[in-house]
């Protein structure tokens, strides 16, 4: 039974219909501000605005999807297969990938990591042929009437079996990520090797890495200095070797960046702040922690009963192999509870504090409490 006559839909519901590439087209740009660091660095303190205008046409792309299931196309009208199939396939996967990243409460961290993977790249092939799509509209190219796509007519059944496709073969490289295992199975070492100040590789699925200069702050380790000090009665200064001294600790939990992907079970090694506290003994009036990196720019702040909650780590770890360059060799923050701006990179001194400082994330729009 049709929910509505052809001809008699609501005019708000042809209007969605008719924009889905509208959508889908602002949704690919308001992604890409979102996704790419030199151009969401600028537009830090608009990030938020960004971010809910790309969940709000996420949704009036996944409802122009659907809008054709309340209407049986019309028996007399040829159409395309790949008129219906292609977009329905990748944008039902995207729309689902795109669920997965927005209520990241909702399902387990493994598949909101690898769905960003995906998110991003069902949306380039999409873009891909909507491009194609647009040149064959534009000079009003047709099919053979006696030609497998001229001969097509699409009804509500075969459109719901496609847009099925899509959704289903999506959640199953969602959940499963065959394309990590491939790449496991078929390179030798880490996945995503990058070589840091010890020769070190990185493993784990990180969907990008940051920096705030441009480049990445080198040391040598014999050469890193520690500098742990402020409202503190031993000030002090430790060598790699001293840092290396401390006893250390293990856990695995997941990363989760502000900007949509997360990593699950990363396995970090390092020192709890509570060692250092030991060491240095902080004035009772102390209340605030503060992180500055050799970079010279990335600086970071919190609260002294944030910096000693038992998962906040100083990591010289990742996986089990030393911290690469891109992961702030030799030494970073990790503060698991936290969003990953808050897990300042090459950590060169811990300050303790009576006052707080603006990090430099902040500074640009972030929010001071990073809580996910």
């Amino acid at each position: 039974m049709r929910w509505f006559k052809h001809g008699k839909w609501p005019k708000a519901l042809v209007w969605l219909h008719h924009y889905t590439i509208v959508s889908f087209v602002l949704l690919l740009v308001t992604g890409i501000l979102l996704y790419v660091p030199g151009l969401h660095t600028p537009l830090i303190p608009y990030l938020p605005f960004i971010y809910d205008v790309h969940i709000l046409l996420g949704i009036v792309f996944g409802v122009t999807l659907i809008v054709p299931l309340l209407q049986v196309v019309p028996a007399t009208k040829r159409l395309w297969r790949l008129d219906w199939w292609f977009p329905l396939v990748f944008g039902g996967g995207i729309v689902l990938t795109g669920l997965l990243l927005w209520r990241v409460a909702w399902f387990p961290a493994r598949w909101r990591s690898a769905s960003f993977s995906w998110h991003g790249d069902l949306s380039y092939v999409l873009a891909g042929y909507i491009i194609i799509h647009a040149f064959y509209k534009t000079f009003s190219l047709r099919p053979r009437a006696n030609s497998v796509a001229g001969q097509v007519d699409v009804d509500r059944r075969r459109f719901a079996r496609y847009l099925g496709l899509g959704v289903l073969g999506t959640a199953f490289f969602t959940i499963v990520d065959p394309g990590t295992a491939l790449i496991r199975l078929f390179q030798a070492g880490p996945i995503a090797g990058s070589a840091g100040g010890n020769g070190a590789t990185t493993t784990g699925d990180f969907a990008a890495y940051y920096t705030v200069t441009g480049g990445y702050p080198t040391v040598q380790l014999p050469d890193y200095r520690l500098r742990v000090d402020g409202a503190v009665a031993h000030p002090t200064t430790l060598t790699w070797s001293d840092v290396n001294a401390i006893p250390s600790y293990q856990e695995t939990v997941n990363f989760q960046c502000v900007t949509g992907w997360s990593v699950a079970n990363v396995e970090w090694d390092g020192v709890h702040l509570a060692e250092l506290v030991k060491r240095v003994q902080p004035h009772p009036n102390v209340k605030y922690v503060r992180f500055y990196s050799f970079d010279g720019a990335y600086t970071e702040c919190l609260k002294l009963s944030e910096a000693l909650d038992p998962t906040v780590l100083l990591a010289y770890k990742l996986n089990g192999v030393p911290l690469p360059v891109q992961q702030g060799h030799p030494l970073r923050l990790v503060v698991p509870k936290m969003y990953g701006y808050k897990s300042i990179k090459w950590v060169s001194r811990v300050e303790f504090s009576l006052t707080p400082i603006t990090g430099y994330w902040e500074q640009r729009g972030y929010p001071t409490e990073a809580q996910f």
